[in-house]
Parts: C-alpha cells; structure tokens; sequence
C-alpha cells in the first residue's frame, strides 16, 4: 500500500536519484554504471522515460542498491549482524535439527531460526515462546 501521494512511477525516479546521490555521482557517472548516456539518465530521474531490466541489472552488478530504487527499502548487507545469525542457526542446529526422537520440516526449522533472530533482535511473535518450543512441541504448529 502507497502511504504517500507519490504516483508509483514518480517515487521510482525519485528514488532513483536519490540513490544516485547517495553514491555521490554525476547523472553521466550513474548512467555509465548502468550503461546508458547522461539524456538516459535524465530521462529516468524526470520521468520521461522508464529503465530497462538490462539498465537495472546493470546498476545491480555495479553494487547499486537496485533494491531500494524499486521498493524504497534499502538492502545492503551491512546491517546484517552475522554473528547474531551464526549463534541463531546454532542454537537450532543444537536444539532442533540433530534431535533424533523427534523430525521437523525445512519450514519449521526456519520458523524456528526466525523467531530466534527476531527475538534477539527485540521483535517477537506472541503465539511463539523460543525457550518452550520443545517442552509444548510447538513446532508443529509452525508449518501449518
């Protein structure tokens, strides 16, 4: 749902230059990065004309954060806290996926994985409890 009372295509070329400036280039710099000429460029910022996939591939093999032209969320990797991960795929490894007595689906395995993330980083699900997902086997409630 659009919050704002930006038409789709004008929130695009505004995120657009946006990213542009981010990067601090020119309109002839950011075009070269998605192989097209200074005009082309103006064109997409001013909404006079709409980019190619090949454009925007073009810009995401560059490293541009083509997933924020298109939805307005950034997607970089440098938020990504690997080592809040790497102790939450662990804990479910240890918890979860080696027990033998009991089996899960890959969905409920991530339904787990998930929660823990979430929860480490301060989001919860109310209907699940991590610490009590094994003694109510509530696992199986997660795939369905």
């Amino acid at each position: 749902m659009n919050t704002t009372s930006e038409k789709p295509i004008e929130a695009f070329s505004l995120r657009l230059r946006e990213e542009r400036k981010r990067l601090k280039l020119s309109q002839e710099e950011f075009g070269h990065l998605g192989g097209v000429s200074k005009t082309a460029q103006y064109l997409y910022e001013s909404e006079k004309n709409w980019p190619t996939l090949e454009y925007l591939e073009a810009l995401r093999l560059k490293d541009v954060d083509v997933g924020f032209i298109a939805t307005g969320k950034r997607t970089s990797q440098d938020n990504l806290d690997w080592e809040l991960l790497k102790n939450a795929f662990l804990l479910i490894q240890r918890s979860f996926a080696q027990r033998q007595d009991m089996s899960f689906t890959a969905e409920q395995l991530f339904d787990a994985f998930k929660s823990v993330v979430d929860a480490a980083n301060g989001s919860t699900r109310p209907e699940i409890n991590v610490n009590n997902l094994l003694t109510h086997n509530m696992l199986e409630k997660l795939g369905e």
